[in-house]
């Protein structure tokens, strides 16, 4: 009774065998977010198929990942084509590789071909700060040197066509200090580089400013607002003030006349 179940499994595979051939696989890289109805390649010579063939055994795109059909043939050209916006952040997010798989089907008899399309990431996000203007309240007492870190930008790209440095905007007493974190991403702190005097300026308004290394690059600002706070630095001083009074004058001190 065993032997018949194997039997009967093994029989039950071969049948799936036959009637799901799968042959040779074809592989192709293309940008991400072509224009609908542009070609990928020449699926029928790539593959060599009869291409006078390919409409009576009914040749068509499947997909194999998702329910959206990206792919389409052109049964006159044989030809491989963008049906549907292909989003690169959409399909993979920031993994490192982004494929598409999708398979050409025909009939009478059944073929499958498996497609797999490399969708390479095109510069097509800038930075981004989450809000639009950061404020920071810095004490006027604060040392030279005194550091504040600020937000760091994202872009939705990946590699070259990610962050890759920031630049603030010439001023008189900060400069900007860039570090490296783990995986490549890069932030930035804002350092105190001459002392700062409230009674000479209360608000400083800066513009920080994030890049990426795509072509053409792409950057995004955010407006940093600094309040400099008081300090005790002031001593109290009083005035001599001389008030008339008829032939004779008074002398008083006052903090103010």
């Amino acid at each position: 009774m065993a032997y018949n179940r194997y039997g009967l499994h093994y029989g039950f595979t071969l049948v799936l065998l036959v009637l799901h051939p799968v042959f040779g696989d074809v592989s192709y890289s293309i940008p991400e977010e072509m224009k609908r109805g542009s070609v990928i390649g020449n699926i029928a010579k790539d593959l060599g198929l009869d291409l006078g063939r390919l409409s009576a055994r009914k040749a068509r795109i499947d997909t194999e990942d998702n329910n959206v059909q990206y792919c389409g043939l052109n049964l006159n050209t044989g030809d491989l084509i963008v049906q549907e916006r292909i989003d690169r952040e959409g399909l993979c997010a920031r993994k490192a590789s982004c494929v598409l798989k999708q398979e050409l089907v025909l009939e009478n008899p059944l073929e499958l071909h498996r497609i797999s399309i490399r969708v390479q990431d095109i510069n097509d996000n800038s930075p981004q700060f989450k809000e639009d203007s950061l404020k920071i309240e810095i004490q006027e007492s604060a040392d030279k040197g005194a550091r504040f870190l600020l937000d760091e930008a994202h872009d939705g790209d990946i590699g070259e066509n990610t962050v890759q440095g920031y630049s603030l905007q010439q001023n008189d007493h900060f400069k900007l200090n860039v570090n490296i974190k783990d995986g490549g991403r890069k932030s930035c702190e804002l350092v105190l580089d001459k002392e700062l005097d409230r009674e000479d300026k209360k608000e400083i308004m800066l513009l920080l400013t994030a890049f990426d290394g795509g072509s053409p690059q792409r950057s995004g600002t955010v407006v940093i607002h600094v309040t400099v706070l008081d300090a005790n630095d002031n001593v109290p001083v009083f005035f001599l003030c001389i008030y008339p009074c008829g032939n004779l004058c008074l002398l008083r001190l006052s903090p103010w006349c």
